[in-house]
């Protein structure tokens, strides 16, 4: 036994030094002829110019990381340029991500090479996602069209009317972002898309990144403005997964305050609605007026309903919205969840344009507000999805009524009604 343990030790002393002979010997090979040197991180690197091609090369101890490196610049001396190209390196979970940035006269460009550590070879865009779809790229395109026109009103970007291509060497990781890197008219933009608007696409466990939804939010949000869309009198098979496709391409959230009679009839929509990550409230069982109705009625109105969606996503409502926004103290005897009213009215079940409804809305709706809209006519999510496009590009998040609440620090308590958030 004691031979056993001492022969153990014996082959993991030699497996060690020959792990360092090997890492070594790559680091040897890469630097002979060129002068190593250590940057401001602490990062070793050596320069090459070669032609009309100046180049700083980072080194590693990982000698497959090299090889891709080595590759690289030898890619790049090929091209016999006149350009000089210098690094960042960042390690991000279990991934090292080089950033190059060439510059060949005035015209500066970035690439990227993102290396997984562990699985010990370079990662594509699309493998940072659960599945890589064209559903998954749409979105991804979608929002950074978004951003970008955010950005045109904020900064001097200029119009954008290209079709959007996400090149696999031009995004890169940074500040809880997926940025990519966007050459136009000569000049070069960064686009990031918060990391909390892709939370549930990417594989984080796959590339080693810690998940943290409360930080990415926060992040989200601080330099937003957030409004809470909300939907009542669904959901409708026909117009409500529509419209959660288009929110979910956006990256947004929203609150859908369902009829029990919606609820018992289209139960797979229901859970299409709660799968998809958006948040399922209560607007009743009929639509009656509670204030105009038996104390049993109010009862079977509200635990009716609650029991529905309970069976049907295994959960209780999030929240309360009786219809009219009329309640009496009877009322609230039966009412365990926050009573979440509203403060824009955009009238959407009576005008019959979308456009209509856009004018209707667009310029009452401020930072904190609770917005009302239907599910259940397309005109309604038409208008929503005008409403959410501009409002992005003014600066605003759109989320669901909790996520309103956590973005402006209130707690919500069953009972107390709210009409929006300060």
């Amino acid at each position: 036994m004691k031979q056993a343990m001492k022969n153990n030790k014996k082959y993991m002393k030699y497996a060690l030094v020959l792990t360092v002979v090997v890492a070594l010997s790559s680091f040897l090979l890469l630097k002979v002829g060129n002068k190593t040197q250590i940057d401001q991180n602490g990062q070793a690197y050596y320069e090459i110019v070669e032609g009309n091609t100046k180049m700083e090369v980072p080194v590693f101890s990982d000698n497959t990381l090299n090889q891709y490196v080595k590759s690289y610049q030898e890619k790049q001396l090929q091209k016999g340029k006149e350009e000089e190209l210098t690094y960042q390196v960042e390690t991000i979970g279990d991934l090292t991500q080089i950033l190059w940035t060439k510059k060949q006269g005035e015209r500066i460009q970035k690439e990227s090479m993102i290396y997984h550590n562990k699985k010990k070879k370079t990662i594509k865009l699309g493998q940072l996602f659960h599945k890589w779809t064209s559903e998954e790229e749409e979105k991804l395109k979608t929002i950074t069209r978004l951003e970008w026109n955010k950005k045109k009103r904020e900064a001097s970007f200029p119009d954008w009317n290209e079709d959007i291509k996400l090149l696999e060497n031009h995004w890169f990781l940074k500040d809880h972002q997926l940025c990519f890197e966007i050459n136009l008219e000569g000049s070069n933009y960064e686009i990031g898309i918060p990391f909390y608007l892709l939370r549930e696409e990417i594989d984080w466990d796959r590339v080693g990144i810690q998940k943290d939804e409360e930080v990415w939010f926060q992040d989200y949000i601080k330099d937003r403005k957030v409004v809470a869309f909300t939907f009542d009198d669904g959901p409708n098979p026909n117009t409500t997964p529509i419209l959660i496709k288009a929110l979910q391409n956006r990256g947004m959230n929203a609150t859908f305050f369902m009829l029990g009679t919606n609820v018992e009839k289209h139960p797979e929509t229901v859970r299409f609605v709660d799968e998809s990550g958006f948040e399922v409230a209560s607007h009743t069982y009929q639509h009656r007026n509670l204030r105009k109705i038996p104390v049993e009625d109010q009862n079977y109105e509200i635990y009716h309903t609650q029991e529905l969606i309970h069976q049907t996503i295994g959960k209780d409502p999030t929240a309360i919205r009786p219809p009219y926004g009329n309640y009496n103290e009877d009322t609230l005897s039966f009412i365990q969840t926050p009573i979440v009213l509203w403060n824009v009215d955009t009238l959407d079940w009576k005008y019959r344009d979308a456009n209509e409804i856009y004018q209707n809305s667009i310029d009452k709706i401020q930072d904190g507000d609770i917005v009302l809209m239907h599910d259940i006519y397309y005109r309604s999510v038409d208008a929503a999805i005008l409403l959410a496009d501009e409002l992005y590009q003014r600066g605003y998040a759109i989320v669901s009524v909790q996520e309103l609440a956590k973005a402006k620090n209130v707690t919500l308590m069953p009972k107390e009604r709210y009409y929006r958030f300060s």
